[in-house]
């Protein structure tokens, strides 16, 4: 199944990865990326409770990377496998989730810990960077990341961070079962809804 179009809907998160860590996305993403752009070395980066390395191993990606603090690869001080034409990242949407937490063990470098919001800003930057640098001409980097409102504020990730590479789609996604469904906001606040992909091609 290819990409139909600029909306992405997926009811369940499909029977890949622990279905238990917060924030996993769904395995239809990674799987619908993988079949519509066919990369010859795909590296994925904030690989979390494992679902992209199961949809890659079940189309035959045997020989791709998946990095992530809970398998000890640090993204803010670590390199990033190079030569790779596409990279999927799925960063933590600022400190909405515990990610030391989620693995039992505290790391100074976790993106999710509590931070002013312009330093997350700051280091989510320094690894789209080396991203980007890590990718060969015409290769991609499709990451997936939220929106985020605290205490009433709106915090639009993909507007403060910079783009490094050229958008090839901006595509959105929509959220299912997420916390924020319980909650009553006040006022004029819209509950977030929808998540987006951005596709950024390096090209010289």
């Amino acid at each position: 199944m290819k990409l139909p179009d600029s909306i992405m809907n997926y009811p369940n998160r499909g029977k890949w990865g622990n279905n238990k860590w917060r924030g996993n996305c769904s395995g239809y993403v990674i799987r619908d990326l993988l079949d519509t752009f066919s990369p010859k070395r795909f590296v994925e980066v904030f690989s979390g409770g494992g679902t992209g390395e199961e949809v890659a191993r079940e189309l035959g990606y045997n020989n791709s990377i998946h990095l992530d603090l809970i398998n000890g690869w640090d993204a803010l001080k670590d390199e990033i496998p190079t030569y790779s034409d596409f990279v999927f990242s799925h960063p933590p949407y600022f400190d909405i989730i515990d990610y030391n937490k989620q693995r039992g063990s505290y790391n100074e470098d976790e993106l999710s810990n509590k931070m002013p919001y312009d330093d997350f800003i700051a280091k989510l930057d320094l690894i789209n960077k080396k991203i980007y640098a890590s990718l060969i001409n015409g290769g991609r980097h499709a990451i997936l990341i939220g929106d985020v409102r605290k205490k009433g504020k709106y915090y639009s990730i993909i507007k403060d961070m910079t783009w490094f590479g050229d958008l090839e789609n901006h595509i959105i996604k929509v959220q299912h079962n997420v916390v924020s469904s319980n909650k009553i906001y006040k006022g004029n606040l819209i509950r977030i809804a929808h998540e987006h992909l951005l596709v950024l091609e390096f090209t010289l």
